[in-house]
């Protein structure tokens, strides 16, 4: 008798496993059923490693007027303090030099001040030359400027450029890698 039951299970796992294996087989080959989704080729616009915007922060420099330069979207900016507190945006080109005027612009600067805020407007100041209503220089006269901002270091936020219905934001950040005419007085010598 324990010979017919083990030819029984042998006879019955013989008929499973092939239609187990068949089965498996037939829902690997015809897959999941469609539900609208269409088939494409993969282009180059899918590969990720080509959604990441080209990194085009580096080193400008002082600008030509001696100020800090920030990338303003397809322009640089200049940013100067007079030591009257006047705060001016040069418009400049791709080489961070030549002054490039626009017409129908308008620049502000968002200040940040400890844990305030101010917006502070830009006005249109056309440079010698500059003609047809174009600028590329906007400034703030030292009467709406914050007492706090008395120079360049001191000037935190973002300069916001609007040219037609291009706007651009251009953090004003500061490293402090590069010299500066401050004073520092050196430390004690320790005492033994």
């Amino acid at each position: 008798m324990s010979n017919g039951t083990q030819r029984g299970n042998v006879w019955s796992l013989g008929k499973f496993v092939p239609a187990a294996i068949t089965t498996c087989g037939l829902a690997l080959m015809l897959g999941c059923p469609d539900q609208g989704q269409t088939y494409r080729e993969l282009d180059k616009k899918d590969d990720v490693t080509n959604t990441a915007p080209a990194d085009h922060h580096h080193d400008h420099g002082a600008g030509p007027h001696g100020g800090h330069i920030i990338e303003l979207g397809k322009y640089h900016g200049e940013v100067t303090v007079s030591p009257e507190r006047i705060i001016t945006l040069f418009i400049l080109g791709g080489d961070a030099k030549t002054a490039v005027p626009l017409a129908k612009a308008t620049a502000s600067l968002h200040a940040h001040l400890g844990m305030e805020e101010k917006e502070i407007p830009l006005t249109a100041s056309p440079q010698e030359g500059e003609t047809d209503g174009k600028t590329s220089r906007f400034i703030a006269v030292a009467e709406i400027v914050p007492e706090s901002i008395k120079d360049i270091e001191d000037l935190k936020g973002e300069v916001i450029l609007i040219e037609g219905e291009e706007k651009s934001v251009g953090p004003i950040t500061h490293d402090h890698d590069h010299e500066h005419e401050h004073e520092h007085k050196e430390a004690a010598p320790a005492k033994m």
